[in-house]
């Protein structure tokens, strides 16, 4: 008997260092695993985003907290974990769990889901979680109904067009496809763009991949401080910042190609990622970048000339 009253007032004495350790967080994610606190979406567009419980190191049985937001868009639904549930996320919010939910180590647990809708640009609009007007601060109850105040951790939104690189056939940047004569005293033109941008644009970084029957001839970039080539990875910072909102581009590079007497039926040329990047990128005018679509133009050439030197070639540019 004695061993056994040891052995339970040290569970005891275990029991409370975990309840003295607990420091709960409740914040907002865009992942159950709340490793992104941050939504970069289209406007729209419908998004998700949890509500998460951290850091208690618990079987969770309640809460109570509210989130405030900056606005921009709307929620158009919650879901909440099965309980006992008095107000909303945007008034404030008590939820009494029917089934405690296990919280240990760095596994969050989902306390509500909600969708998020919005027609118009924001940026950075945050989303934070607060008390509930009936505490002090944010609260987890335990599996006993004991309560333990916890700290609102802040996310945010941001809806915008997503940036579009492309190489277009006029300077508006419309025609993406095109169809010409061919032959070694064929030159053809085309400009590097990014539209859809609605910013200052102040730099990119993208890559140029050609079909090999194509030659580029000359790339002039804009006013900018260069590194690396079009065909190897560019990254460029723009001198002088581009405004490209609605239907106005902003021209990056001005190219001229040839295809000498090769045929061929919508020959491609893509803007990819530069190597450094996972995805094209432009930078607005307080160098923030932002993903861009890498958009693929086409080329056919049905008829090839005559041949002519490559010392011609170089006489026509």
């Amino acid at each position: 008997m004695k061993r056994r009253h040891t052995l339970l007032l040290a569970l005891a004495m275990l029991s409370a260092a975990a309840v003295a350790n607990a420091d709960p967080t409740i914040g907002v994610f865009f992942d159950t695993d709340g490793t992104q606190p941050t939504l970069v979406a289209e406007p729209g567009t419908v998004n998700t985003g949890y509500v998460l419980i951290n850091n208690s190191d618990m079987m969770v049985g309640g809460a109570a907290f509210k989130m405030e937001t900056e606005g921009g868009f709307m929620l158009v639904g919650e879901t909440w974990a099965n309980g006992l549930l008095f107000g909303t996320l945007l008034t404030g919010a008590e939820i009494g769990l029917y089934t405690a939910l296990p919280q240990f180590g760095t596994d969050p647990t989902v306390i509500c889901t909600f969708q998020l809708f919005g027609t118009e640009m924001v940026i950075n609009s945050h989303l934070t979680i607060v008390n509930d007007p009936d505490y002090a601060t944010p609260v987890v109850a335990n599996n006993n109904a004991i309560l333990f105040p916890a700290e609102g951790l802040t996310g945010s939104v941001t809806l915008r067009n997503t940036p579009e690189i492309g190489v277009f056939f006029d300077t508006a940047a419309t025609e993406q496809s095109a169809i010409f004569n061919g032959g070694v005293g064929e030159l053809y033109q085309a400009w590097v763009c990014v539209r859809n941008a609605e910013m200052m644009v102040g730099g990119a970084a993208f890559k140029m991949n050609l079909d090999p029957r194509i030659t580029l001839l000359n790339a002039v970039p804009a006013n900018a401080l260069i590194f690396g080539t079009l065909t190897t990875g560019v990254e460029m910072g723009l001198y002088t910042n581009l405004p490209v909102f609605g239907s106005d581009p902003g021209i990056l590079y001005s190219l001229l190609f040839t295809t000498f007497n090769n045929q061929m039926i919508d020959a491609t040329i893509a803007i990819v990622n530069h190597p450094n990047y996972d995805t094209p990128k432009v930078a607005d005018n307080s160098a923030v970048q932002w993903s861009a679509d890498g958009l693929t133009s086409f080329l056919t050439i049905p008829v090839a000339t005559e041949e002519m030197s490559w010392g011609q070639v170089k006489a026509l540019y």
